[in-house]
């Protein structure tokens, strides 16, 4: 079967909207180059009538980049194909993959460009999907990763769905060669495909040949196993989503008691499952294995903690809790001087202080400056204080406590207050007014007062 009988029969029943655009991921390498020349051949034929457009991303990562690019504009022009184009920059990270940071790049800047709704299309074939099975294995993936690269996923960036579609991977690498062979076309070589340092090259071009000599089939099988694979996995999923809705109790939390009922297994499966809704890289399989006997199975007034890659495991009130990885805040205090802004430790944001408004005088706190020095605490438990309509003053640790207020949160709670008297708590973004006291003032005239703002 040829490639635009193959690119046909897996892009045509997708085309419901003739409005939709076609994006094809350019790259100007051999595989794209093909990719783009096939689709421009089945538009000629009047098989599809949407419109027809090219993404370049220029990494900087090659001196002939520049060079890449030229070659895209000119070939694009020659097909009469729109070419988008970006630049992206990418820092080498310790103990990050550089192809896995150019990928993301990648993966950003064509869900950037493309339009809402558009079919990005990209060149992935059988070849490349066997070297993803065997990196997976190598990495010792479950279902998921053995699933390989998906034919089709969908992403979303700020409310705009793009949809992606690899209508190559039952195409082998020789047979796009042959394609582009029988054309006559030119391509770009990326030389960093001949560094075998780089796994996936390694594989392409020390392992996969000695395998497939002995196998010449094995691309195809392999192929199959991963759709085998990606059908498990989809089965898998279904049902987790059905467990995670069992034992949910927030978006951001679950119930301890309700985990309990489940085995170990599961337990791990439904937290890798409520990890990807949430957009969080799941953590090793060493690090899932420890949550039954740490922290599901621990002592109700224990305080676990399990970590990794920046996030915490926590539990409070009988709940699983996922949070970032955030600095802890020492216990100190910070003086008001007159500035009109006053920038909180850690992550917490700034103080904005100004004249307030009248409909603002329950929303945020007011005081006085001439009546004392204003000053922020942190780390203040025993400290008394009077919420707004409350009966009693207690203990702010008590007052944490009703409030349900997880422990790791306490500490980065700010109490403001002047001359000794609590005027408000900043919790979370949040204002807690205390019960207002009558403002004596210093003279006759009005007195100036200020209202605290959080951003």
């Amino acid at each position: 079967m040829s490639i635009t009988d193959r690119l046909r029969i897996a892009l045509l029943p997708r085309l419901v909207d003739a409005e939709h655009s076609l994006v094809v991921a350019y790259s100007g390498g051999l595989d794209s180059h093909v990719l783009l020349h096939a689709l421009v051949e089945l538009k000629a034929q009047k098989q599809f009538a949407n419109p027809l457009t090219a993404i370049h991303v220029h990494h900087g990562l090659s001196p002939h980049a520049d060079d890449w690019l030229v070659h895209c504009q000119t070939s694009c022009e020659a097909l009469n194909v729109p070419l988008q184009w970006a630049k992206v920059q990418i820092k080498a990270k310790p103990r990050h993959s550089l192809e896995a940071q150019a990928r993301e790049a990648r993966y950003q800047a064509l869900l950037t460009l493309a339009p809402a709704n558009s079919l990005v299309l990209l060149a992935q074939h059988q070849d490349d999907q066997l070297e993803t099975v065997l990196l997976q294995l190598k990495r010792g993936s479950g279902p998921k990763g053995l699933a390989g690269m998906a034919e089709h996923s969908s992403q979303q960036l700020a409310g705009k769905i793009v949809n992606f579609l690899r209508p190559l991977l039952d195409v082998t690498r020789q047979h796009i060669h042959d394609y582009a062979q029988q054309h006559g076309l030119r391509w770009v070589e990326d030389e960093s495909n001949h560094n075998h340092q780089f796994e996936r090259n390694f594989l392409r071009h020390e392992v996969i040949p000695v395998l497939t000599k002995k196998w010449p089939s094995l691309g195809q099988t392999v192929r199959r196993s991963a759709s085998l694979c990606a059908e498990q996995q989809t089965l898998l999923e279904q049902v987790s989503a059905e467990k995670l809705e069992a034992v949910r109790a927030s978006h951001h939390t679950l119930h301890i008691d309700a985990l309990k009922k489940l085995s170990a297994e599961w337990v791990q499966q439904v937290v890798r499952y409520w990890l990807a809704e949430l957009g969080i890289s799941s953590p090793a399989h060493s690090v899932l294995t420890r949550l039954y006997a740490e922290l599901i199975n621990a002592r109700v007034d224990a305080n676990p903690i399990i970590q990794w890659q920046g996030w915490q495991f926590r539990r409070f009130d009988k709940q699983l809790y996922v949070i970032p990885l955030v600095e802890d805040v020492l216990p100190h205090t910070l003086l008001w001087q007159g500035q009109k802004e006053l920038v909180l430790p850690a992550t917490l944001g700034t103080l904005v202080f100004k004249p307030p408004l009248s409909d603002e005088q329950h929303n945020v706190p007011v005081f006085q400056p001439d009546l004392g020095p204003l000053r922020l605490h942190f780390g203040q438990f025993s400290q008394r204080f009077k919420p707004y309509n409350a009966q009693h003053s207690k203990p702010l640790k008590q007052w944490y406590k009703a409030w349900e207020i997880p422990p790791w949160q306490r500490d980065k709670i700010t109490v403001v207050s002047q001359n000794a008297e609590p005027l408000a708590l900043l919790i979370e973004g949040a204002w807690v007014l205390a019960q207002p006291k009558t403002m004596p003032s210093n003279s006759n005239k009005q007195p100036s007062l200020m209202a605290i703002h959080h951003r």
